[in-house]
């Protein structure tokens, strides 16, 4: 992005939430600034002045989408384990009944090796530093006893993250509505060795 004129927030929401949109839709191809800006009702010059590409522009949609999400919770990381845990259950139990967000994960996990500059935008600057976060927060909760030592923070993520994308991509929206998905996931959450009552 470059940082010469001052931003227009309003023109950013706009055009992030066209580029999701035609994401959620039809992955990284259907993201063209062309369609953008005709979705969004800017200019391609408008585009062009704040991201160099679409996937640079596609990471900072889904980064400000994410940060929408967890207004109110910014401070998680600070928050204590149990509560942590309860927000995690209450922002995934939101994804699981809402069909966009279901969309985008499966936009994301469809990404091909050719889209390999999104996946590193993706991973570097939304889901690393979330993990790095959780992996110290695991490991003061295991200084503390309140989970087990032996265990490995970043599995404890690989089998929490991979149970529920697997939920959330394998099964169809309408699968689920008999899912009690606050209970699947924590039990999700005591499977992997977090401290979660039933």
């Amino acid at each position: 992005m470059s940082s010469g004129r001052p931003r227009d927030e309003a023109i950013d929401r706009a055009v992030e939430t066209a580029a999701l949109a035609l994401f959620a839709n039809g992955g990284l191809a259907a993201v063209t600034f062309d369609q953008v800006a005709k979705r969004a009702g800017v200019s391609r010059t408008a585009l062009y002045r704040r991201w160099a590409t679409r996937e640079a522009l596609v990471a900072s949609a889904l980064e400000g989408y994410r940060s929408r999400a967890e207004a109110g919770f910014e401070d998680w990381a600070d928050r204590p384990l149990r509560e942590i845990l309860d927000i995690f259950v209450d922002e995934t139990v939101a994804v699981f009944s809402d069909p966009f967000a279901r969309d985008l994960l499966r936009q994301l996990f469809a990404l091909s090796d050719q889209n390999v500059e999104l996946k590193r935008i993706y991973w570097s600057s939304i889901v690393e530093p979330r993990r790095k976060a959780f992996s110290l927060i695991i490991q003061q909760a295991q200084d503390r006893c309140e989970i087990d030592r032996k265990l490995d923070p970043e599995l404890m993520q690989d089998l929490l993250g991979g149970a529920i994308s697997y939920r959330l991509l394998a099964h169809p929206g309408d699968d689920d509505h008999a899912l009690d998905a606050g209970a699947y996931i924590k039990a999700v959450l005591r499977a992997a060795g977090f401290p979660v009552q039933s």
